[in-house]
């Protein structure tokens, strides 16, 4: 009797044993599922982090880059002064150092403005000869910013030799006032193409 006892009691543990291990596999399974699911957003959030930055982020960054560059440009005028230069010639006056460095440097303050540099010159001479002339002035004068640390690529330089004088006369004093390197702010969209200062030429 206590033999078949034992006998059942054993069958009845195999048995529960069985099951136990039945009903843990599939809870283990179903765990197993649940940390292999991957931890990546939803498939729409997904697709917003691809899409960047919204349009309309954009055009409010854009709004604010132009009208930072319309203020800077704004306070940027007083210091867009003409400088001048000696007959014939198209090197930096003495007077000429602190235009341009005071320029330079809020050239580097400024990072987002460009700016071009116009040379000019008396009416004296062949059209050709000032406007070869012109461009010295516009270079030299943009070599200059570059040493004092304005990045080359923010600077263009063109040359309109006798062509736009910004005195009609035909006096020594006219001429001197001729003689000149005009800068103009190009980056300034909300203003459009700033332009200030006084002129010279050869």
């Amino acid at each position: 009797m206590k033999t078949m006892i034992l006998l059942l009691c054993s069958a009845a543990l195999l048995v529960w044993g069985c099951a136990k291990k039945e009903i843990q596999a599939p809870l283990a399974e179903r765990a197993g599922v649940v940390q292999a699911q991957p931890e990546h957003p939803p498939a729409a959030e997904e697709k917003k982090a691809h899409e960047g930055i919204t349009e309309e982020e954009l055009l409010r960054r854009d709004a604010e880059r132009r009208r930072a560059l319309a203020e800077a440009a704004e306070k940027g005028q007083a210091l867009l002064k003409d400088i001048y230069f000696d007959f014939d010639s198209y090197a930096l006056r003495p007077d000429a150092l602190p235009v341009l460095t005071k320029l330079g440097d809020w050239l580097i303050a400024n990072k987002g403005v460009k700016l071009t540099v116009e040379g000019h010159c008396d009416e004296r001479g062949t059209i050709e000869y000032n406007l070869a002339l012109g461009q010295r002035r516009a270079d030299t004068v943009k070599d200059y910013l570059v040493k004092v640390g304005v990045e080359a690529a923010r600077i263009k330089t063109i040359s309109y030799g006798k062509e736009v004088p910004i005195d009609p006369g035909h006096t020594e004093e006219a001429y001197a006032r001729n003689r000149r390197a005009h800068f103009r702010i190009d980056e300034a969209p909300d203003r459009g193409p700033g332009s200030v200062g006084n002129t010279s030429s050869k």
